[in-house]
């Protein structure tokens, strides 16, 4: 029976690495007869749940596993996770903080760690992340993404020195990292050396266009319509103010967009001139007002199909929102950041 279950565990696993997931339920249903009360099932049917973007069914699956085994530390972690991403910040941090007295691997306790100076960041507790972050062991770590999380947040912490070694030292464990170029690209935009950071993002985009698109990828048809479902939503003023300004889907910023100094992994832009600053006097230009959708770089920081949709909904409203003279503050207000 071990044997069944741990078979089909595995094959539910790599089912939702590659994005299948009515192979993945399949296999955790089958697991889940075999025994019910095995916290690696409930494990398995939460993150599942998650990457079908049902996020309350996730968190369930997680509890129960997390009540069937107390001391069991994947839950916990996939929990925080989850609860993060809901933007249950302070949620995401107590787990986070259990997650630390359970992980027993040293690769366990690196992601925990991290995650938890990730909260405090997003919490605007910088005193607490820069202690947190104290608590990295000083030598090279295992993995080159451990090292560009934590440049991430040191970046977040102007500490650029730091921020620049982390990302060195995963560009050297891996230096097909396309994270540790973008990471040195914002730490030489910050500072003001222009020429370096369009270097580090050229090859930035170089790595990333010869990466694979993941298993939720969607075609051009696909963003349109939800492009259209977006709009849609808009009062009918602003459709008919947007109904000359079209939206084009292409996979990433162009060489001469990077060359201007555009981050290779923005999701979307607006180009043109917002219009409470556009002029209606006779014989003016034309106004060439567009938004971009960058399809490749929301799909590969998606984790799952419905977050996908999700953030190429809210990419597009956050853009128009820009058309209309939104700003960044504006934006976070009314939950477009």
């Amino acid at each position: 029976m071990a044997d069944t279950l741990e078979a089909h565990l595995e094959a539910a696993w790599k089912a939702l690495d590659q994005g299948d997931y009515k192979a993945a339920r399949a296999e955790a249903e089958q697991a889940r007869t075999a025994d019910d009360s095995a916290p690696e099932v409930h494990t398995m049917l939460g993150a599942l749940a998650a990457a079908e973007g049902d996020h309350e069914a996730a968190m369930a699956g997680f509890q129960r596993a997390m009540k069937l085994d107390a001391e069991y530390f994947e839950p916990v972690f996939l929990a925080a996770q989850l609860a993060a991403s809901e933007g249950e910040l302070e949620a995401a941090l107590e787990l986070a903080e259990r997650g630390l007295d359970l992980a027993e691997e040293e690769d366990e306790y690196l992601d925990t760690l991290l995650l938890k100076a990730e909260l405090e960041l997003g919490l605007d507790d910088t005193d607490a992340a820069a202690e947190t972050l104290a608590e990295l062991p000083p030598v090279d770590l295992p993995e080159a993404s451990f090292h560009v999380r934590a440049g991430g947040c040191l970046l977040e912490l102007d500490e650029l020195e730091g921020a620049e070694r982390h990302f060195q030292s995963a560009a050297k464990l891996d230096p097909a990292s396309a994270d540790a170029h973008h990471g040195l690209g914002l730490v030489a935009e910050a500072n003001g050396d222009e020429k370096e950071m369009i270097e580090h993002f050229k090859k930035v985009r170089a790595l990333d266009l010869a990466e694979p698109a993941p298993p939720w990828t969607v075609t051009v048809d696909r963003v349109e319509e939800l492009v259209e479902a977006a709009l849609a939503e808009l009062p009918e003023r602003a459709r008919k103010l947007l109904a000359n300004v079209p939206v084009l889907i292409e996979d990433y910023p162009s060489d001469a967009l990077l060359a201007d100094g555009v981050d290779p992994r923005l999701y979307g832009m607006f180009s043109g001139t917002p219009y409470p600053e556009q002029s209606n006097v006779a014989g003016q230009a034309p106004h060439l007002e567009h938004v971009l959708l960058f399809k490749r770089n929301l799909e590969r920081d998606a984790r799952g199909s419905a977050e996908l949709e999700q953030e190429i909904r809210t990419t597009l409203l956050h853009e128009t929102g820009h058309f209309f003279g939104m700003d960044e503050a504006d934006l976070e207000e009314v939950g477009l950041d």
